[in-house]
């Protein structure tokens, strides 16, 4: 039997500043965009980089720790499902995006408060972080 799963991972660099949005019924939304790179070499023998832009929303307490511990730059390993977003623009154009809802992250040179360690509710020092979806 075939099993199709929606499972993507990403690591990348945060392309500006997550941003954080109170919806309506008060949840933690964050929206960002990492530059993943990819490696490849040419029939010449150089090495070539190509680099990709994918967006990200996460939810709930990921998207507040995301938005208070990751900054422009910061290189954070994202694991995720597809989400397809279709609408028409004003000129009634069909558009069509995908985006990604984060699982689990995990960040890498992440900024901290007072320069003291990143620790989560139950002490244990900030690594992979399960996003609660909303």
């Amino acid at each position: 039997m075939n099993n199709i799963t929606n499972d993507c991972r990403f690591l990348g660099r945060l392309v500006s500043d997550p941003r954080l949005i109170k919806t309506n019924s008060d949840v933690d939304l964050v929206t960002f965009t990492l530059a993943v790179p990819e490696y490849r070499r040419e029939k010449n023998g150089d090495k070539k980089k190509n680099v990709s832009y994918f967006d990200f929303e996460a939810w709930d307490t990921g998207a507040a720790t995301i938005a208070k511990y990751s900054e422009k730059g910061d290189e954070i390993f994202v694991h995720a499902s597809a989400r397809p977003n279709i609408w028409t623009d004003s000129e009634g154009v069909k558009r069509y995006q995908v985006k990604f809802r984060v699982k689990e992250f995990k960040l890498f040179n992440f900024k901290t408060q007072n320069e003291t360690n990143v620790e989560n509710e139950e002490g244990k020092a900030l690594e992979t972080i399960s996003a609660e979806n909303g």
